[in-house]
């Protein structure tokens, strides 16, 4: 066999290997090496970790999605960066280098099972809609743990549930509109969940239920425009004050082992 053959089968052989045999495309150090320090999604598809990721540095990017239909999942891996929040806030070695983040609106996006720590800044970012966030453990990172929004008018829809989310340097949970359920949020130096709805400001069609959110910085839920809550539990969040703004209750809430005052059924 003669040297190009032996190299043209290498290529082939390497191209294979980043594959699963599911037809995910996956992503580990090496792959992450490779791209500079940022991997970028550009086709529809699903990808999963086969490997844990380390931040090149507190500015660099991880992931970036730039395409629409993409799910990622970290296969029960770690995407960690040098943030250190250990002595309290704010966090050390902050940067501007998300975990995994979008840079213009993308829609049908789903991020989950692995864990985000200590990169630079907010560990996921998503512009866009149609999104999902779920099994996902986000802890110590320089920004906040999710972020969800739009850059043009309209709504997120996220589904944003059964995610851990602790010692984040900002919100917890961050979003424009959608469905957050079933977290754990504590510890954070900004609000446990944190809802801008400013796209409807009438009909209650978002919902937060059944999160236990303690020991956040700032209140432990800030619910503007059309956003109902019921079954949370809230303790010695905004220093032991005000515990909830906004928002219709629903009922179910606890504050504090109290019920929330306010309660509309």
């Amino acid at each position: 066999m003669n040297k190009s053959v032996i190299i043209l089968a290498t290529m082939v052989l390497a191209q294979v290997s980043a594959y699963a045999v599911d037809g995910q495309v996956l992503i580990n150090q090496s792959t992450l090496n490779a791209s500079g320090g940022t991997y970028t999604i550009t086709s529809p598809g699903s990808y999963k970790l086969s490997g844990n990721l380390q931040q090149k540095d507190k500015d660099t990017y991880v992931i970036v999605i730039a395409s629409d239909n993409v799910t990622i999942d970290l296969n029960g891996f770690s995407v960690t960066g040098p943030a250190d929040c250990s002595s309290g806030f704010p966090c050390k070695n902050r940067g501007f280098g998300f975990g995994i983040v979008t840079l213009a609106d993308r829609s049908n996006l789903a991020i989950r099972n692995g864990t985000i720590q200590a990169v630079g800044n907010d560990a996921i970012q998503l512009r866009g809609d149609s999104i999902l966030i779920e099994y996902m453990n986000l802890r110590g990172n320089g920004g906040d743990g999710i972020y969800v929004s739009r850059n043009t008018p309209g709504n997120s829809h996220a589904i944003l549930r059964n995610n851990i989310i602790q010692m984040n340097n900002g919100d917890a949970i961050f979003t424009d509109s959608g469905q957050v359920t079933d977290n754990v949020i504590t510890g954070n130096f900004g609000s446990g969940v944190y809802v801008w709805c400013v796209w409807s400001p009438i009909l209650p069609i978002n919902s937060v239920a059944r999160n236990t959110v303690d020991r956040n910085g700032g209140l432990g839920l800030a619910l503007y425009g059309s956003t109902s809550y019921i079954g949370n539990a809230l303790a010695a969040n905004n220093a032991g004050g005000v515990q909830v703004q906004g928002g219709y209750n629903q009922g179910q809430n606890l504050c504090g082992g109290a019920a929330c005052p306010g309660a509309v059924i």
